[in-house]
């Protein structure tokens, strides 16, 4: 299991730990462990997997760097800050459980390839992706307290209601019912509205709106603003 002591040169970890995974091809297996107040660091030496689709590793800390060079990797948890640093180009990259149990302040992908999922009823509040081209943040429906989305390349995809979407870059695609109290387009961003929700004020500067694959039965823009 993951806490056991003789996975980490004969000491447990405890809370508050910095934890490194860095060398290993291991599936380690998933479990609720009780720690808090932990640093964890996957690096793109790690071949291996962290837990399962069916038992996700549960850990809570102000910090996750995340770059495994493997995919299908499932976490769930409370953390300040998740940073994507690289890793695998997988579709099955990194997946965050939808429960409650699941709640992230801030996801900032730097250098992400592939996807990281946010499965439904988790809860995120801001995500910075300027990531790689074909990086993608894939946000399903239900994820609560979604304030702010900043996207300067790669892909941000979202079934669940924002407060503030910025297209500066890259794409934000939304789907489902997801509403937007403020979308700006700016520089090369898109933002592709699929959605049925409500965007209630529009800023369109150097970017691009695009509803023109909506097959909704209807959706409400309330102000626009194209610049020119």
């Amino acid at each position: 299991t993951f806490t056991a002591s003789a996975n980490w040169g004969g000491t447990a970890p405890s809370n508050n730990d910095t934890l490194i995974i860095n060398s290993t091809n291991k599936a380690i297996a998933g479990s609720a462990t009780g720690l808090t107040g932990i640093t964890l660091r996957v690096g793109k030496g790690f071949t291996g997997t962290l837990g399962s689709s069916t038992t996700y590793l549960d850990l809570d800390g102000p910090l996750l760097e995340f770059a495994a060079a493997n995919a299908y990797h499932y976490l769930t948890g409370t953390w300040t800050d998740v940073r994507i640093l690289g890793g695998s180009a997988s579709s099955d990259f990194l997946y965050f459980k939808g429960n409650a149990s699941t709640a992230i302040t801030t996801l900032t992908c730097s250098a992400l390839a592939g996807r990281v999922c946010i499965e439904s009823s988790a809860s995120l509040v801001t995500v910075n992706m300027n990531g790689q081209m074909l990086g993608t943040v894939d946000i399903k429906s239900g994820v609560s307290s979604l304030a702010t989305i900043n996207c300067t390349l790669g892909q941000v995809l979202t079934a669940s209601t924002c407060t503030t979407a910025n297209a500066l870059g890259g794409k934000i695609q939304s789907s489902g019912t997801s509403a937007f109290t403020t979308v700006e387009c700016d520089g090369s961003g898109v933002f592709e509205h699929l959605s049925s929700g409500t965007v209630t004020t529009l800023n369109v500067y150097d970017g691009t709106f695009d509803h023109r694959q909506n097959e909704t039965a209807g959706f409400t823009l309330t102000n626009a603003t194209i610049f020119s």
